[in-house]
C-alpha cells in the first residue's frame, strides 16, 4: 500500500504532544506500507532536524512544502471576511485554505498514485477540499465547538463582534462536518472525541489512538540527599499548559507542606514560556528549562522521580502523559491529564479530583520511594499493552486497507471530495 502522510507541523524536535503523536504514529507504519511524507521545513536547525527526522524514519520517503503565512496581512483578512460574508461563506474556511500545500499534494499524486492520502489534523484536510482523492482524517473533537464555547467568555458589551462570532462558529461547523464526512473515514485518538464527533454528526469513526513507544533503556539517575526531582514536560506557552503551571503555582504548591517542599525540587520545561509564567515559577522556587533540546529533554526524564499533570482542559489525547508513563514515571495529574489514556487510580498513575488531593498525593509519592517505583513499573506496563506501536501501527494499515477496500469501484474512480 502507498501511502502519503499529510501534516502541517514538522515532527522534530518531538516535544509537543501533536508532534509526539506524528512522530511516534510514523515510526509504527513505515515498515507495513509505502510511506510518504509532506511536512514544511522545520523552522530551526533545518539541516540538523531533517537528518533526524530521516534517522527515525529511515524507510520513508520525505517531502517538503512551503505554507502560505499563518498570519495574513490585514488587508488579506478583511478581504477574507467581506467576500465570505456576501457568499454566506466561513471566513475561518476561506483563510484556513492553503493553496501551496494543496498544489504540492496534487503534484505529488499526480507522479505517485497514492492508495491513502492521510491528512494529520483538519488544517490539511480543508487544503485538500473538493480534490478526487482517496482521503482520511485523523483528528479531534470540533475546532466549531471551541469557537461556539469561547463564546461564553466574551463580554455582553460587544454585541457585534459576538454576533459575528456566533454565525461563523455555525457557518464553520458545517464546513467541518461536510469535510469529515466525505472523508473515507475519520480516526480519531480517544473515545471521548470520538463521543463529541458523533453528536454532532460526523459519521464513519474509528478510534486509534496514536502509539508510544517505550524507550529501550531507562535511565535513572539517583536523587541525592534525600531529595526528587518533579517534572512537567510540556508546551508551555500553550494555552492549557500555562494555564495548568500558574493552576500549580498559585494554587497546588501553597498546600503542600514545609516538609515535602524542602525534600522536592520542581522543575517546568519545555515551550516558550513568557515572562509571567517564568515570574510565577521563580517565586515558588521552581526551575524552568525552556527551550528544550531532546537532550535536554532525555535528561530530565532519566533525572525525574514523579511526573506531575496539572492539566485541567484541553481536548484530544495526552501524550505527555503517555510520553511519562512510558518512560516509568509514578504520575499524579486531574482526569483530563488522562484524556484517552484510561489508566487504573492508584495502580498506573494517581487520578485526583481536587487540588488538595493533588498536594496530598504530592507529598506522599515524594516520601515514599518504593511507592514511586511500583507505579512507575506499572505505568510501563501500561503503556506496552494499551498503546503497544506494532499493534497500533497495524491497526493503522489496516483500517486504510479496509477503507479503499469497501469503496465502490465508481468512487475511487472519481475519488471522494475532501
Amino acid at each position: 500500500m502507498k501511502v502519503l502522510f499529510v501534516a502541517t507541523n514538522f515532527p522534530i524536535p518531538p516535544h509537543g504532544g501533536a508532534s509526539v503523536a506524528l512522530l511516534e504514529t510514523l515510526q509504527s507504519i513505515e515498515d507495513l506500507c509505502e510511506l510518504h511524507l509532506l511536512v514544511p521545513h522545520p523552522g530551526t536547525d533545518s539541516a540538523g532536524n531533517i537528518a533526524l527526522l530521516q534517522q527515525r524514519i529511515p524507510n520513508s520517503t520525505v517531502h517538503f512544502y512551503q505554507p502560505r503565512s499563518s498570519h495574513p496581512a490585514r488587508l488579506e483578512k478583511y478581504t477574507t471576511a467581506a467576500v465570505t460574508a456576501f457568499s454566506r461563506r466561513s471566513y475561518h474556511a476561506a483563510l484556513c485554505m492553503d493553496k501551496n500545500l494543496r498544489q504540492a499534494v496534487c503534484n505529488l499524486q499526480g507522479h505517485h498514485r497514492f492508495d491513502i492520502v492521510h491528512c494529520e489534523w483538519l488544517y490539511a484536510a480543508i487544503a485538500l477540499e473538493g480534490l478526487k482523492l482517496p482521503v482520511v482524517v485523523r483528528t479531534l473533537d470540533l475546532h466549531s465547538v471551541i469557537m461556539r464555547d469561547g463564546l461564553e467568555e466574551m463580554p455582553s458589551s460587544k454585541r457585534l463582534r459576538k454576533s459575528f462570532w456566533r454565525l461563523e462558529a455555525e457557518r464553520f461547523r458545517r464546513f467541518e462536518i461536510g469535510i469529515l464526512n466525505d472523508a473515507l473515514v475519520i480516526i480519531t485518538v480517544s473515545p471521548e472525541d470520538e463521543s463529541v464527533l458523533r453528536r454532532e454528526g460526523v459519521s464513519r469513526l474509528v478510534c486509534i489512538p496514536p502509539p508510544m513507544a517505550l524507550p529501550a533503556k531507562l535511565h535513572r539517575a539517583e536523587a541525592a540527599h534525600d531529595v526528587c526531582n518533579a517534572l512537567f514536560l510540556c508546551v508551555l506557552h500553550a494555552a492549557v499548559n500555562r494555564e495548568a503551571s500558574f493552576l500549580f503555582t498559585d494554587e497546588i504548591w501553597p498546600l503542600v507542606n514545609a516538609e515535602a517542599r524542602a525534600r522536592v525540587k520542581v522543575i517546568f520545561a519545555g515551550g516558550r514560556p513568557d515572562k509571567e509564567a517564568r515570574r510565577r515559577a521563580a517565586e515558588c522556587g521552581i526551575q524552568v528549562h525552556a527551550p528544550l533540546s531532546d537532550d535536554e529533554a532525555r535528561r530530565l526524564y532519566a533525572e525525574a522521580d514523579i511526573f506531575i499533570s496539572p492539566i485541567k482542559t484541553g481536548t484530544g489525547i495526552k501524550t505527555k502523559t503517555q510520553e511519562a508513563m512510558a518512560n516509568g514515571k509514578p504520575m499524579i495529574g486531574f482526569p483530563n491529564s488522562f484524556r484517552g489514556v484510561p489508566a487504573e487510580n492508584g495502580k498506573d498513575a494517581f487520578i485526583v479530583t481536587s487540588n488538595e488531593g493533588f498536594a496530598r498525593q504530592f507529598e506522599a509519592l515524594i516520601a515514599d520511594p518504593e511507592l514511586r517505583r511500583r507505579v512507575g513499573e506499572s505505568a510501563r506496563k501500561f503503556i506496552d499493552v494499551n498503546f503497544n506501536p506494532k499493534t497500533l501501527g497495524a491497526r493503522l494499515i489496516g483500517t486504510y486497507a479496509e477503507v479503499v477496500e469497501a469503496a465502490s469501484p465508481r468512487q475511487m474512480a472519481s475519488g471522494r471530495s475532501v
